[in-house]
């Protein structure tokens, strides 16, 4: 009787497992088409065994039913990593992707016509200057175009700036994006904790918080570890996003104002190489860089070319790049160096010495350049966009408005500089050098051309920098001879400042103490002395740098239109000097020296480029190389949709709801609910005859 009784327990447990197993199948099969949603599976256990005694006193184990362990999800953890690794690698180059595209619409049409256009309109004009250097009305013209050229350079440099900052918006979004998805992440840690706790299945929530993870994927990297409790943790960057209580948050803040641990650091320090830039940064709300490395160069390996913001970040650069950020020069030759050797004063050794520091310079600068600057697109075009402007504005002002070192040979030597000279009594004075003693450049007035103005003006440039004249009267006056023997005025040239000057401070000695190293420019090239080395005109020489190098450059956003030329073209030189021996004469050489220059090389696109292109094709190469790029970024974006597709094909053969096999399942299930109906039905009419025949 006692074993009848306990034969229930089999048959109800039967129908629990069933009816369990019934109501997960028919779960699997409304949700079908639930995006994220995963299979769930029952997992049935013997419930316990008793002995008893057979027939004949041998040992009987008998079962007592089945037992519900509990209803799981089908996934496969290591193909989860891998959809998600691969679907935030395709939002990297997807953003790369969008950012070439735009950029190639927006710099080949430029308000229905493409930017070369004023480049060859300018050539165009200046040609017939050339062809009648008298014609006022093809002066007027020339200056005309120039301000077209200025004009179209200035807005497509806006575009190109505007369109960068737009991509903060992009940025600010994606951090909105994060701080939202772990919040509602660490919500559904809370509810999975809370049923889990008690023994109830949590799959749905698992299913959302899976979910907002492959989300997550799309943006940025990190890594999860699911705690006993079933919550789980996010790390990312080197830090927790989300730990078993606590959420980081995320912020932004202009790159140019905080350094990497988010204090506030002048715009001019020598470490910030995006000083005073106003683009955005993303960094922890309790202080912090969130990007552990600054550089912009990506690599798959270290799970650098990782999510939307990193390629955001990637695309857009860190500020607003110009012709100066490609300062990495010509790479050295080792002939160039050795050709100087005299066996005396400059030997083999000091040839190779100074060739290996070269060689140093350029490999540290490419480095940086390629590490910096390089990978974002848009800096890469602002940079080339800026080159061809740079090269096209000083190869014609320095044609018609020529300089030339104050040299006996024309270098930059100091110890062979020219000397000035008292104009009444022709007295021999003093060398023709800046305040620190070093070679200078000056206005070449012996070489150069006059305006058919009234005062005859010589050597007036075209295009002028905001607030900075082209050339700054000696003071006091000061004359030189040329090589004709007649006496000209000293003009300096007010040099172009590439980098701006920088004051690091190293510790050295024993005990270590704080020495300042300052950098500045000679003649183009870098110059770095102890602070307390450098003469009272060296810094004088420091201090105007820094607070005018950025006033000296040639470059778009410095660029004007020369107010004299607008004022009056009559100024453009195109007459002989009055010491000339055609003094008064019209002359086109100078002018078709320009037309001549547009053929000359204005250098490769980048450091890592070898192809050259002059000036009337340097726009069209920009175009071809970003029409190759988005070309390349295209064909990545499609192999990558491949890999992320084939990824979630495999995962979807594990967690997927196959309804075929559901349905299959649900028969299943079914009988075997039927069967344990039918077990207890008979159990039931075996007490019903025990009760009823044998208690009578």
């Amino acid at each position: 009787m006692a074993n009848l009784m306990t034969s229930f327990y089999t048959g109800v447990s039967g129908l629990h497992s069933a009816q369990a197993s019934l109501n997960t199948t028919s779960h699997n099969l409304a949700n079908a088409q639930t995006k994220g949603y995963v299979r769930q599976q029952v997992l049935l256990s013997d419930a316990f065994y008793v002995k008893s005694i057979g027939p004949s006193d041998n040992v009987m184990m008998t079962g007592k039913g089945t037992v519900i362990q509990q209803t799981r999800q089908i996934r496969n953890e290591f193909l989860d990593y891998q959809y998600r690794m691969q679907n935030g690698r395709l939002g990297f180059y997807e953003k790369n992707k969008e950012t070439a595209i735009e950029i190639q619409d927006m710099v080949g049409e430029l308000y229905g016509e493409q930017f070369q256009t004023a480049v060859t309109e300018l050539k165009t004009a200046i040609a017939s200057l050339a062809e009648d250097p008298g014609n006022i009305v093809y002066k007027d013209q020339v200056v005309s175009i120039a301000s077209q050229f200025v004009e179209r350079a200035k807005v497509l440099q806006d575009e190109l700036n505007s369109y960068q900052t737009s991509l903060d918006v992009e940025i600010q979004q994606e951090v909105d994006s994060i701080n939202s998805i772990v919040n509602t992440i660490k919500d559904l840690n809370r509810k999975i904790q809370k049923y889990e706790a008690i023994g109830e299945p949590a799959n749905d929530y698992r299913d959302q918080r899976n979910k907002l993870l492959d989300d997550l994927s799309k943006i940025i990297d990190f890594e999860t570890n699911e705690e006993k409790d079933g919550t789980i943790t996010i790390f990312a960057q080197g830090q927790f996003l989300l730990d078993t209580t606590n959420q980081y948050r995320l912020t932004t803040v202009p790159i140019g104002k905080y350094d990497r641990n988010g204090q506030l650091w002048p715009v001019d320090d020598p470490d910030n190489r995006d000083a005073g830039s106003m683009l955005l940064k993303v960094k922890w709300e309790n202080g912090g860089d969130y990007f552990t490395d600054d550089q912009l160069e990506y690599d798959s390996a270290k799970h650098t070319d990782v999510g939307t913001l990193r390629g955001l970040m990637v695309a857009r650069g860190g500020h607003a790049a110009k012709y100066t950020d490609n300062n990495v020069g010509e790479k050295p030759q080792l002939i160039d160096y050795t050709n100087k050797v005299d066996g005396t004063t400059y030997t083999q050794a000091d040839a190779i010495a100074d060739y290996n520091k070269a060689a140093k310079t350029y490999d540290e600068r490419l480095e940086a350049y390629n590490s910096y600057i390089d990978p974002s697109i848009v800096m890469t075009i602002q940079i080339q966009i800026d080159t061809m402007v740079h090269g096209i504005v000083t190869m014609i002002n320095d044609t018609l408005s020529p300089i030339k070192y104050a040299t006996t040979d024309g270098s930059d030597n100091k110890t062979k500089a020219m000397k000035y000279y008292d104009p009444v009594t022709d007295q021999e004075l003093g060398p023709i050098v800046d305040a620190a003693g070093n070679a200078v450049r000056i206005f070449d007035f012996e070489n150069a051309f006059v305006g058919d103005d009234k005062n005859s003006t010589a050597g007036t440039e075209i295009f002028s920098r905001r607030g900075m004249e082209r050339f700054t009267k000696a003071e006091p006056p000061q004359y030189y001879k040329g090589n004709d023997g007649k006496t000209y005025e000293v003009w300096i040239y007010n040099e172009e400042i590439t980098e701006a000057p920088t004051a690091d401070i190293k510790m050295e000695g024993s005990p270590a103490t704080e020495v300042t190293y300052k950098t500045w420019q000679v003649n183009g090239k870098n110059v770095t002395k102890k602070e307390s080395d450098m003469t009272a005109a060296e810094k004088q020489i420091w201090q105007d740098q820094k607070d005018q190098w950025n006033k000296s450059l040639y470059t778009i956003g410095q660029l004007t239109m020369n107010p004299d030329i607008l004022q009056d073209s009559s100024r453009i030189p195109t007459k002989f000097h009055e010491n000339r021996p055609q003094a008064g004469g019209y002359s086109n050489e100078a002018i078709l020296q320009v037309v001549k220059n547009f053929e000359e090389s204005l250098g490769t696109l980048d450091p890592n480029s070898q192809t050259e292109f002059d000036v009337t094709h340097y726009y069209a190469g920009i175009i071809g190389n970003l029409a190759t790029v988005s070309n390349v970024w295209n064909g990545i974006v499609e192999n990558q949709e491949l890999t992320v597709h084939s990824c979630d094909n495999e995962r979807l053969d594990v967690m997927g709801v196959s309804g075929d096999e559901e349905l299959s399942d649900l028969i299943k299930f079914q009988r075997c609910y039927d069967a344990s109906s039918r077990y207890i039905t008979v159990i039931d009419e075996m007490l019903e005859h025990l009760i009823t025949r044998l208690g009578a």
